[in-house]
């Protein structure tokens, strides 16, 4: 059954309708009532249908396309995926949209914008709110998520192993650096970046339980961090590498040289940039496989494709650490 069928038929449920009436009512004909054709409007937005008078009518050669959605163009870590995920996309001869939204999630009128489109999948680097997958699902689009992971069902996740990131940042600032003041600096309202805290903080307890950790977000580097480092928190472990050379860029400005002038100051990251954009300085990070987890996203997708109804499919892919050489 398809997308558009299977929106009628629960508008007409939920009505007492026959699915021809909500047909005819969306299509704005003349022998359905105007109090009728409002109450299916009305009705059609609450369950999230979208009607595709015009849209309809594009051709796209039989193409599927596929939107990848972001909230942001700077982000590093966003423009590596997307550009693999485009050649991958276009390895399989499909169509590629990249969809810009200002939240910090998927929200549902971006996923209007995608269904009045006639997209036929969406992988999505943002985390989508509750309204979103049941709207999907009423319209039958597939979501894939990459990068992240919820307690949800109908979408699709492909994400790396936060826990073990957090452990292996904490491995490294103790085993290997000795410090017992740390910083976390995270990103707000993100589920990975609890978990990877989370962990963090279990390892860095287990190591040293009389270590101090102190938790600061974006908002706060120009005020807290350089209080914190004034008073020796010299392990930083950020939720990515955007933040990371954010802090570290703050730091070079209030302490020139900082990495020279306090050696004991050592910066965690995760995602790995400097080693796949040039220009980046070297930094430790947290790393996995890029193209792995993009050819994963795109499978789980084709599999919807493929049936609908699949059981959720979701995979969690190892990380290592990249430790920065010292010059």
């Amino acid at each position: 059954m398809n997308s558009k069928s299977t929106g009628l038929k629960s508008i007409a449920y939920e009505l007492n309708l026959s699915i021809n009436t909500v047909s005819r009512a969306l299509r704005d004909c003349d022998d359905i009532s105007e109090a009728t054709k409002e109450k299916v409007r009305q009705k059609a937005y609450e369950l999230g249908y979208i009607p595709n008078n015009v849209s309809q009518f594009i051709k796209r050669d039989g193409k599927k396309l596929i939107t990848v959605v972001v909230n942001s163009f700077k982000n590093s870590y966003f423009s590596i995926v997307c550009e693999k995920l485009v050649h991958i996309i276009s390895e399989f001869n499909y169509d590629f949209a990249l969809v810009y939204s200002q939240k910090s999630k998927l929200d549902l009128d971006i996923l209007k914008q995608c269904i009045s489109q006639r997209v036929d999948g969406i992988i999505t680097l943002l985390e989508p709110e509750d309204d979103v997958i049941d709207t999907a699902r009423l319209n039958n689009i597939p979501l894939v998520m990459l990068g992240r992971n919820v307690d949800k069902d109908y979408i699709d996740l492909v994400y790396t192993d936060d826990k073990l990131g957090g452990q292996l940042a904490a491995y490294y600032l103790i085993n290997f650096h000795h410090l017992d003041k740390f910083v976390y600096i995270k990103l707000a309202n993100a589920e990975c970046s609890r978990r990877r805290f989370d962990a963090f903080q279990k390892a860095v307890k287990e190591l040293n339980s009389d270590a101090e950790i102190a938790v600061i977000n974006q908002n706060q580097l120009n005020t807290k961090l350089i209080q914190l480092i004034h008073n020796q928190y010299y392990g930083l472990f950020c939720f990515n590498d955007e933040l990371a050379y954010e802090a570290l860029k703050i730091l070079n400005k209030e302490i020139p040289n900082v990495r020279k002038v306090l050696p004991r100051l050592h910066i965690v990251g995760y995602d790995c940039i400097s080693t796949r954009i040039n220009g980046f300085t070297d930094l430790t990070s947290i790393d996995f496989d890029y193209d792995e987890i993009c050819h994963t996203a795109v499978k789980f997708l084709l599999n919807r494709f493929e049936n609908i109804k699949l059981e959720q499919q979701k995979i969690v892919f190892t990380v290592k650490l990249h430790q920065r050489k010292y010059i």
